[in-house]
């Protein structure tokens, strides 16, 4: 990974803007921050092989460059640290993901229309097409749950100060999470749509430059790059 250097225009970011929760943060911590700005990184990288004019009329193109920019978010509700915004901006993701697969199945529909179809509808009609639906399943049951409170969480009635001095491990939990969407990203959605069409040797270089190492491995390995 060549532009490895961006990501302390981030911890600096943090440094200034959050300095309570920076000074409280371990070296293995701010080690674990960056690499959950790495892992958000991929979906961007991987992402910019859809940024071409021939995308700009595809049903999902308008969805995947809004599921990059809300995955982003994470690494700004992060110093906050509020679970429950966690929460909420996952549950948001699952679904976009969820609709980024049903229009790349679905290539005959409109944007519009898949943007109003019901989860449900769009599970029966992805059901044999997708090697992850059981666990992408699994995300949009157990995050519709936390967001409509169906249970009490220890932290619900902290006030900002308290909230701030509490160890919720956020960052592993994030990096763990996003790291579930990012498998299913890369097996239903990138590795199939790629093999569509071929990659130029820009992309390609690209991808092996600002990839991490994990998910360069993993391309080379199906002879995508």
């Amino acid at each position: 990974m060549v532009n490895s250097w961006i990501v302390n225009n981030y911890i600096d970011y943090i440094e200034v803007n959050f300095p309570n929760f920076f000074s409280k943060l371990s070296a293995n911590e701010v080690e674990a921050l960056k690499e959950l700005y790495f892992l958000m990184n991929d979906f961007f990288v991987m992402g910019s092989c859809f940024d071409g004019v021939e995308y700009e009329s595809v049903n999902f193109y308008n969805l995947l460059n809004e599921f990059k920019v809300y995955m982003s978010r994470i690494l700004l509700i992060i110093p906050i640290n509020d679970k429950y915004l966690i929460d909420s901006l996952l549950r948001l993701l699952i679904e976009k993901l969820y609709r980024i697969l049903y229009a790349h199945f679905h290539p005959h529909l409109l944007e519009h229309s898949i943007r109003k179809h019901e989860r449900r509808k769009m599970s029966v009609r992805l059901e044999g097409s997708l090697s992850k639906k059981k666990d992408l399943d699994d995300l949009y049951s157990a995050y519709s749950e936390l967001v409509h409170h169906s249970n009490s969480n220890p932290t619900d009635l902290l006030n900002f100060r308290q909230l701030s001095d509490t160890n919720i491990d956020l960052i592993q939990y994030a990096a763990e999470k996003s790291g579930v969407l990012k498998e299913i990203f890369i097996v239903d959605f990138f590795m199939l749509k790629v093999s569509e069409s071929q990659l130029n040797i820009a992309s390609k270089m690209r991808l092996k430059n600002q990839l991490t190492r994990e998910a360069v491995i993993r391309l080379e390995n199906v002879n995508i790059i």
